[in-house]
């Protein structure tokens, strides 16, 4: 990160409210326009970025960001549009268009291995990890949760999530080789 970017995330997580709004001003056209692209709905891609702008607002002191702001925004941005169609029914019908507008294709998790047979495959071969490293990376790559979240949800530590999801990475790997060779 920049020493100007550094010190604006520092003095939004602090509660500067004018750091909020130079936040919003320089991104919020690009964040609105990707998600308009994808969404398809001016009203639904403004709700949506309006909203990440909110969450982060609330969630300010608790934000870790250890990348460029416009590739967290981009990528925060992407986890609540995936997140809409699931919870809209929607995610099987959009997904093609969504990975269509592949701008974070490199950024881009698991997700974009979402074809039905292929997700079907991965879910199986997932199921030779241990239970609570199988949840923990299904809560990772499948519901977009983080790890705070996880470990919420678990009623765990956030290491112990960590560590979890590292294991499973590592027993993944070769399941995750072997699908990426049948695309």
């Amino acid at each position: 990160m920049t020493l100007m970017q550094d010190s604006l995330l520092t003095r939004f997580r602090e509660g500067h409210f004018d750091a909020c709004e130079a936040l919003f001003n320089t991104y919020w056209d690009a964040l609105y326009q990707y998600a308009l692209r994808i969404l398809g709905s001016e009203e639904d891609a403004q709700d949506l970025v309006q909203d990440l702008f909110v969450e982060l607002w609330e969630r300010r002191e608790y934000l870790e960001i250890s990348t460029h702001i416009r590739i967290y925004l981009f990528s925060a941005t992407r986890k609540k549009i995936l997140r809409k169609f699931r919870d809209d029914g929607l995610k099987q019908k959009h997904l093609e268009k969504f990975i269509l507008h592949g701008e974070l294709r490199s950024e881009l998790t698991l997700s974009t291995l979402i074809h039905k047979d292929i997700l079907s495959q991965l879910q199986e071969d997932l199921q030779t990890l241990p239970a609570k490293e199988k949840a923990v990376f299904e809560c990772y790559y499948f519901e977009e949760l983080s790890i705070r979240e996880i470990a919420i949800k678990n009623g765990t530590a956030e290491q112990t999530v960590r560590n979890q999801l590292s294991n499973a990475h590592r027993k993944a790997l070769p399941l995750i080789h072997k699908l990426l060779m049948l695309i």
